[in-house]
């Protein structure tokens, strides 16, 4: 009977009421703390970086901003060297500050690759063994040779170049190529053209 009537005394019912209040102001501080370390409601929306020069995207606005990550390089011959590929988070996402983005880019260090054997093989054949290869067809001199359509010597730099030869890829490779026995020797730079003539 006692402890009920406690419970109904002005005394404790103060006390509670205090308890209440400062558990509430505790709350609020803790909350309003958080909002202004997370920064809630401040974000940035991550622009485009894909096409763009890693150095150029290092040097830009966004600098202090965001914290560049490169975390691939892949050889591609279709962009240039150091021009990024591909990014995360993607263009127009909502991130905080400092937000790591991921960025892939173009290496700026050649693949390697190894001149293939193509002689005797027919031009058809070597043009998709160099394109196999990460290597380029350059121009064909025709000559005359009892092989006829068969490669004769294959050559980087105007020097014939051995098989097993370690060379950048996207390298240009001439071809000589038997026309059989008849004709005279000739230079064609379109191989693909002249091959489906």
């Amino acid at each position: 009977m006692n402890f009920f009537r406690f419970l109904c005394s002005k005394r404790f019912l103060k006390h509670l009421l205090g308890m209440i209040v400062m558990i509430s102001l505790l709350i609020w501080i803790v909350l309003f703390a958080l909002k202004i370390y997370t920064q809630h409601g401040k974000y940035y929306i991550v622009p485009d970086y894909t096409g763009k020069n890693i150095d150029e995207v290092m040097a830009g606005e966004e600098a202090g901003t965001f914290d560049f990550v490169v975390i691939d390089s892949v050889f591609d011959l279709k962009n240039p060297k150091g021009t990024v590929l591909h990014q995360d988070p993607y263009p127009d996402s909502r991130v905080k500050e400092n937000r790591k983005i991921y960025l892939t880019i173009v290496s700026t260090i050649p693949e390697k690759t190894s001149m293939p054997d193509l002689k005797f093989l027919t031009l058809r054949q070597a043009i998709n063994t160099l394109e196999s290869c990460g290597l380029k067809t350059g121009k064909i001199l025709y000559i005359p040779s009892f092989d006829a359509d068969a490669v004769q010597q294959q050559r980087y730099d105007g020097k014939v170049i051995a098989a097993g030869t370690h060379l950048d890829k996207g390298s240009v490779i001439e071809l000589t190529v038997g026309m059989g026995s008849r004709g005279q020797a000739e230079i064609k730079d379109n191989p693909v053209e002249q091959d489906s003539m």
